[in-house]
């Protein structure tokens, strides 16, 4: 199951709307699920999640960091970057200390919105 949260849904997707669409985050979810994503190591200690990196997109023109709740398989999306973006998509790894910081503010503003019921679920 993809949960979608509005924080993603405005500040993630809307922006890439011209090169992604929802059928692309479904594909990297799906991906994730089916064990095709790359495990990274999590920004932050927070036990029963698992955070991994997986391309988007036809051409592999984007990536997205994901966190999947163990318990019940949902992937949350957390940060969606294009490959040529030059702060994030050039270096989507967890060594970039400007990378930690954006996925942290992300997944507070995503927590905050699952706390508070401000999300979507979508069946694969």
């Amino acid at each position: 199951m993809l949960v979608i949260t509005d924080f993603i849904a405005n500040h993630e997707l809307r922006p890439l709307k011209r090169y992604l669409n929802i059928e692309d985050v479904f594909a990297g979810a799906q991906k994730v699920i089916k064990g095709l994503g790359v495990e990274t190591r999590p920004p932050r200690h927070l036990s029963g999640f698992r955070f991994y990196k997986v391309r988007l997109g036809s051409g592999q023109s984007a990536r997205m960091i994901v966190f999947v709740v163990v318990e019940n398989q949902k992937v949350v999306p957390i940060i969606i970057r294009l490959k040529k973006d030059k702060v994030f998509g050039v270096n989507m790894a967890m060594n970039n200390p400007v990378l930690i910081k954006q996925i942290n503010r992300n997944l507070d503003q995503v927590l905050a919105d699952v706390d508070a019921k401000r999300y979507q679920e979508f069946n694969f």
